[in-house]
């Protein structure tokens, strides 16, 4: 085998790992209400969740945010796209700003509910 064979060979396989991890860590239209554990229905309390802007995405109402463990959800601390009860919860924010947001899950959508600047 040859050399360029072989290293044509190591940047293919290690694109696609690349490839796989991002697919991975992308959870944009899961519905995690069919995940097993999972209890989706509210408790009446508003629990907030420490995290930072990652992406904001005024025309599709959807908000990235990378988060602590989100208590009422049972999730853990991750890097995702939520859906917007109301997209005005965007005034003033921009990609960066710590907030302090709360989360729910009807119909399996991920929504952030309540968004404030910390």
């Amino acid at each position: 085998m040859n050399y360029k064979t072989l290293t044509l060979t190591l940047l293919l396989g290690l694109a696609s790992l690349q490839a796989r991890a991002e697919m991975t860590l992308n959870h944009e239209g899961h519905d995690m209400a069919q995940m097993e554990g999972m209890d989706m229905q509210a408790t009446g309390e508003s629990v907030m969740t420490k995290g930072v802007i990652t992406r904001l995405d005024d025309g599709s109402g959807k908000v990235g945010i990378k988060h602590e463990a989100i208590a009422n959800l049972k999730m853990p601390p991750m890097n995702m796209v939520f859906l917007l009860a109301d997209p005005a919860l965007l005034k003033d924010l921009k990609v960066g700003d710590a907030v302090l947001f709360h989360a729910e899950n009807p119909a399996g959508k991920l929504t952030v509910t309540q968004l404030q600047k910390q």
